[in-house]
């Protein structure tokens, strides 16, 4: 046999390890024997020689009694303080099995990954099957809790409700594990049932303490983890149990949209996708179809795709858009579902949803002194797709009778203001209309300086200004960032870096006029003369529910003397573009797009039309039950939050009548199509060496936990055993080193 090992040495631990300060006291025998040491005694006889020999005989003797003596003296001593300790060693043999009780909380991940099948079993069905097996040979006197994915704890206080109080419940809540789209992490999970066990507290009576994690090693399942989101108590040991798939064969859609989110009726919309394959080469057949159509209506598609592993592969569709008509009581909505025709190991990502809206677009009207002049905006519009411009020549009597159908009006370039114009343009801004004023570089003064007038226009034109050639003209900047219209352009300046901010291509005008804005109103941009930010070059002022926006430079794209622009709007850059469109959706009231389109674990907020609603409503999607499907509003006038729209699919939220008032679908992140493992390494760095159990090859769990785990053993009985013993020897060394000799008769 070898020589003993002292490895236990390196996991020597001390319960109370500031008593050890108490060694200091093994000096104490050591300070008495120096004080109290001993004289020899004299002997007075004739023979000198032989009394020098016996005193030097009787001297070593002495010493080593005394050696002996103080050695045994000091170890009781350290026994002592080494007892009150309290020190532990790491035993390598632990007997698990039915005579052993232990506290052990097993964590299920339930991300959607665990669907993932080999043969007919998912992973959740082999985790569940291995824990059932494990808890088999268990003491039936265990501390068992079971905790999945499905609800947060992060913030919860550990209870003891937690821990199950019999085999038959712990059966029953293993039967009703079940994946969960919007689940919470595993690190959140981890971290409660660390809290869980910490409750028990420590010392004799506690058994051991574990946890049990159950899980395919997904990179998506690993969020959290790492980065000291995980802290693990000392005294317990966390067993990871890999029941993902080394090498999964697997074809997914994952990701998917739908342009234009808007659509007109009789359009077309493109569906554009991604088929990732993993581990081999897949041949995909894709459908595509839209849903909540008439039933005499059928729009659908199928497209063949060659996929390589690891590669994002496009595919696209181009679907007709329903012809549907009287949209005057608001948008429809239409569903799209693309879905791989064959079947695979994993079914959740062979699906995605897509939602759009179907309306007309917004009407613009230009009222203009001819047909040419605004050529430039209306094929701005045009090119945009965001509006239907209309145009109207202000001649003899104009028809502005049905200003209310249209979102905005530009008056573009009009010499004289008519005062019945003016009076129609006046009804509609105050009405809720928007009015941009694109001004001429010759405007009648007058017919823009009535008091009507004023009390229209944010401003009063008063003289043209046309810069010299050969000078540089003025810069335009000073964007309002608290307004809605210019606060966007601040933005892509700093982050999106567009082409209009580039030196060269900064808008500059040449020709411009002079204003002076009201004092009831707003101004949004400035240019920049000198350096410095100096007369308004964009102004807006409220009137009545509406607004108006006035500019100060024509947009026409024609020129002034010296073949010179009036300004680099259109040729130099998307500036006008960018301008024209922000302006029209301004003033036309257009919120932005509402949310149709959610991710597992984002919440579900739908936005409600205006009040009044016939309620209650009804939601209709996938894995709701009846009680979820009704929805009361109460007082909620506000955003409105759907936490039971979890399952993945197409949801219609709907008035008690039947009418459609919003939907949406939910879709499974991106993510989760990811089935690469994290690297093992990466767990075992967390949860130590030999923590892994890779059921996927067979091992054995119990033998794997009776390899790892490393039972403390407390030494205080045994050092307390074993200081009688001490004491006995010290007692007895000392009555016989010191008892005195017979005198002689």
């Amino acid at each position: 046999m070898g020589a003993p090992s002292l490895k236990w040495l390196l996991h020597m631990g001390f319960v109370h390890g500031y008593l050890l300060a108490g060694l200091a006291m093994v000096a104490l025998p050591v300070l008495f024997h120096l004080l109290m040491k001993q004289k020899p005694k004299r002997i007075k006889f004739p023979a000198i020689r032989f009394l020098l020999q016996k005193q030097n005989k009787n001297q070593r003797r002495m010493n080593i009694q005394h050696w002996l003596l103080l050695l045994l003296r000091m170890l009781v001593v350290a026994l002592i303080c080494l007892a009150l300790s309290r020190p532990r060693i790491t035993m390598g043999d632990f007997s698990f099995g039915r005579d052993q009780q232990i506290a052990a909380i097993m964590i299920f991940d339930t991300t959607p990954s665990m669907d993932y099948k080999i043969g007919d079993k998912t992973r959740l069905d082999e985790a569940r099957f291995q824990a059932s097996k494990f808890l088999d040979e268990l003491s039936p006197d265990s501390k068992i809790a079971v905790l999945d994915l499905g609800a947060s704890l992060e913030n919860a206080k550990p209870g003891a409700q937690e821990w199950l109080p019999g085999r038959r419940q712990v059966g029953q809540k293993l039967a009703e594990l079940k994946t969960h789209p919007a689940g919470t992490t595993l690190a959140s999970q981890v971290n409660y049932a660390y809290r869980l066990l910490q409750t028990l507290g420590e010392g004799e009576g506690v058994p051991p303490k574990f946890v049990f994690i159950f899980s395919d090693r997904t990179n998506q399942s690993w969020n959290g983890m790492e980065g000291g989101g995980v802290v693990i108590p000392k005294d317990v040991s966390t067993v990871f149990i890999d029941v993902g798939e080394d090498n999964p064969a697997e074809l997914a859609i994952e990701k998917m949209t739908v342009e234009p989110a808007v659509a007109e009726p009789g359009g077309l919309i493109k569906v554009r996708m991604f088929l990732r394959s993993t581990g081999i080469d897949h041949k995909a057949l894709v459908s595509c179809s839209i849903e909540n159509l008439p039933a005499d209506m059928k729009i659908a598609d199928k497209k063949s795709y060659l996929c390589p592993k690891g590669v994002a592969t496009e595919a696209l569709f181009e679907l007709p858009v329903p012809k549907i008509e009287n949209l005057e009581a608001g948008p429809q909505y239409f569903q799209v579902v693309a879905k791989l025709t064959s079947t695979d190991a994993w079914d959740a990502n062979d699906k995605r949803y897509a939602t759009f809206q179907v309306r007309p677009k917004p009407g613009v009207l230009i009222l203009a002194e001819d047909t040419k002049s605004p050529r430039i905006i209306r094929a701005a519009f045009d090119a945009l797709g965001s509006f239907k411009s209309e145009t109207r020549v202000l001649q003899g009597v104009p028809k502005l009778d049905d200003l209310s159908s249209f979102k905005t009006v530009v008056l573009f370039q009009v010499n004289k203001l008519d005062p019945v114009v003016l009076q129609k343009l006046n009804a509609y801004v105050k009405n809720g209309g928007g009015l941009a004023v694109v001004p001429a570089p010759g405007l009648n003064l007058e017919s823009y300086g009535t008091p009507e007038a004023k009390q229209l226009l944010p401003i009063t034109y008063t003289s043209f200004e046309r810069i010299p050639a050969g000078k540089q003209g003025y810069w335009l900047g000073g964007f309002d960032n608290a307004n809605a219209l210019t606060a966007p352009f601040k933005d892509w300046i700093a982050s999106a870096d567009p082409d209009f901010n580039r030196p060269e291509l900064r808008p500059f005008v040449l020709g411009r006029w002079k204003v002076k804005p009201s004092e009831d109103s707003s101004i949004l941009a400035s240019y920049i003369i000198d350096g410095a930010l100096a007369d308004a070059a964009l102004i807006e002022k409220s009137v009545g529910s509406g607004k108006v926006v006035a500019f100060t430079t024509p947009l026409d794209g024609s020129k002034m003397e010296g073949n010179r622009f009036y300004n680099n709007y259109w040729q130099d850059s998307s500036f006008g573009l960018v301008l024209l469109d922000r302006t029209a959706k301004y003033l036309g009231g257009e919120s932005r797009l509402p949310e149709m389109q959610f991710l597992s674990g984002q919440p579900v907020v739908i936005g409600l039309p205006a009040p009044p609603l016939k309620t209650p409503l009804q939601l209709r999607g996938p894995g709701l039950s009846a009680a979820e499907s009704v929805i009361n509003l109460g007082e909620n006038r506000g955003p409105l939050v759907l936490r039971q729209a979890v399952q993945f699919g197409n949801y219609q939220l709907l008035d008690n009548k039947g009418k459609e008032l919003s939907a949406f679908s939910l879709n499974i992140a991106t993510e989760e199509c990811y089935l690469e493992k994290i690297a093992l390494e990466k767990v075992e760095e967390l949860f130590g060496k030999g923590s892994v159990v890779p059921l996927g090859k067979d091992a054995d769990l119990t033998e794997r936990i009776r390899q790892n785990y490393k039972p403390p053993l407390e030494l205080m009985p045994w050092l307390l055993l074993l200081l009688p013993f001490i004491l006995t020897m010290e007692s007895f060394a000392a009555n016989k080193f010191y008892k005195k000799e017979p005198l002689p008769a």
